[in-house]
């Protein structure tokens, strides 16, 4: 049998039990390498593994429909992809891409505390996470659009919030093959499934 030492220095504790991080705490841990990240959530550490493909494939197609609406719209704001953040003091989330306005980002100021729409790119390894835990931070930190591209079922995932029982929760409408993802925020801006899709393994 082989005892593992841990160091003592930059110890990190991913159970709340132990121990909880502050913004400034969490921009002092050391980079855990392998393309992975953290990320902080009312003070308790996530490890978020790098993604699977097609992420960049899919990044790329949806940036490019997404850029293109907001030059040739009324449609003032900023696309932004990591390492742009949403964070308070005690959170801090790395969307795959978000769409932020320019009356958001006034009401804001200097510190991005929540975007208009949020997108992420369901893996293996991120799935649950992103549809759960990460999700609701995005919804308690009212983000407005939520789109989840689920690159093993071709689908995409749209999210509102509403009120239910006296709670915020998200409303949901999926879209599959043959269909076009609206926006509600973006009025006027769709996306084909197909399209977004075609090609990738």
């Amino acid at each position: 049998m082989q005892v593992l030492e841990t160091p003592t220095t930059n110890v990190i504790s991913f159970s709340p039990l132990l121990r909880r991080y502050t913004h400034e705490e969490f921009c002092e841990l050391p980079d855990p390498g392998d393309r992975a990240s953290y990320e902080l959530i009312g003070g308790y550490l996530f490890m978020v593994p790098p993604p699977d493909p097609p992420h960049d494939d899919l990044d790329t197609r949806l940036n490019k429909s997404l850029v293109g609406f907001v030059l040739n719209h009324d449609s003032p704001g900023e696309v932004y992809h990591p390492r742009a953040a949403i964070y308070i003091d005690d959170t801090y989330l790395e969307p795959d891409m978000m769409y932020v306005s320019n009356e958001l980002r006034a009401k804001m100021g200097e510190r991005r505390t929540s975007a208009d729409i949020v997108f992420e790119y369901l893996s293996e390894s991120t799935r649950v996470y992103n549809q759960t835990t990460k999700a609701d931070t995005y919804l308690a930190l009212g983000v407005r659009e939520l789109w989840l591209i689920d690159s093993d079922s071709r689908t995409i995932e749209v999210r509102h919030p509403v009120i239910k029982e006296n709670f915020p929760a998200w409303e949901s409408v999926q879209y599959g093959k043959g269909e076009w993802a609206e926006s509600r925020v973006l009025s006027g801006w769709r996306v084909s499934v197909d399209e977004l899709f075609a090609g990738l393994v």
